[in-house]
């Protein structure tokens, strides 16, 4: 296909699942998803009845960003809600065929509308995945984050994004990093501090009160600023990238294996419809990333080895 095929053609394909029960618990999605993995099928295909796209299962893109769905977050035990929108066929995946980043915001337009709304009475859709394998410079992760986080409003207007969350998946995803070895409870380190949601432009001095948690695992360090910060708590949880290193003393610092669960075959924003994330229970969400937790340290990279080949 020639690029300027790519640049005004999109294909998707949706799930097809046999039924089988939702998962209630969160403490037992692993063993359920693995139950419910040897049910599910990823030869077929389902139009939601949308002229404005192609279903294909011979698209490699959606069927590897498929396949990566069912064997990473159902498969590992990751995301309950997966499992659920995976079932009941509530899951839509898309591949975006341009080349240039400022032809997304049409095809994302498009599908949060799709998303949002219902369809020819058609049970509406929980969540689709924009596999963009073509679109020039977003082989880096940092440039397409910042698409997906920025960049994006600039292109769609804000009554549209107010409705859905967008998250970037990536294959090199790498957001979450250990801290240096010669750091410890304690240990005294600028930092940037959260001020109403967004990080800080500037460091701080502050002193590392707690290294883990059960909710953070190792992504997050508990951190008691020094000086008092007008508007914002003094003790706070912190992201570990957020700890400045610039002084080259401390060691590099390790990727933990929590990203591991945001690296896609190929660069993917995320859609989730705001309306079914307001209807999670803040217990739930709070216990599945408890778990997540603890299965990435559990697993290691050495035990994620196996699942590379998906990506």
């Amino acid at each position: 296909m020639s690029s300027s095929q790519r640049s005004s053609n999109c294909s998707g394909s949706s799930t097809s699942t046999s039924s089988s029960s939702d998962t209630e618990s969160s403490d037992s999605c692993e063993s359920s998803s693995q139950k419910d993995q040897s049910d599910i099928s990823i030869d077929g295909a389902s139009s939601r009845g949308n002229a404005h796209n192609v279903y294909s299962t011979d698209d490699p893109f959606s069927k590897a960003t498929l396949q990566w769905t069912i064997s990473v977050p159902i498969g590992l035990g990751l995301c309950p809600w997966a499992i659920k929108s995976h079932n009941h066929q509530r899951l839509r995946i898309v591949t975006c065929e341009t080349e240039m980043p400022s032809d997304v915001p049409a095809l994302l337009e498009r599908e949060i509308s799709s998303l949002t709304c219902e369809v020819d009475k058609v049970a509406p859709l929980s969540t689709t995945l924009i596999v963009c394998p073509f679109t020039k410079h977003w082989d880096d992760f940092c440039t397409f984050e910042n698409f997906v986080k920025g960049d994006i409003k600039r292109y769609v207007t804000k009554d549209v994004l107010d409705k859905v969350t967008l998250v970037a998946f990536h294959p090199n995803f790498l957001k979450w990093h250990a801290l240096p070895s010669d750091m410890r409870i304690g240990s005294t380190i600028q930092s940037h501090y959260g001020m109403i949601g967004q990080k800080s432009l500037e460091t701080t001095q502050g002193t590392i009160i707690e290294m883990e948690n059960r909710a953070f695992g190792l992504r997050k360090v508990k951190v008691r600023f020094n000086d008092e910060i007008e508007g914002s708590r003094q003790e706070q949880y912190v992201p570990t990238d957020w700890i400045d290193n610039s002084n080259g003393i401390c060691e590099p610092r390790e990727p933990l294996p929590d990203n591991f669960m945001y690296q896609t075959p190929y660069p993917t924003i995320h859609i989730i419809n705001n309306e079914d994330l307001a209807k999670l229970c803040v217990r739930d969400v709070s216990r599945v990333k408890r778990l997540n937790a603890r299965r990435m340290a559990r697993r290691g990279w050495e035990g994620l080895s196996s699942y590379t080949s998906l990506k």
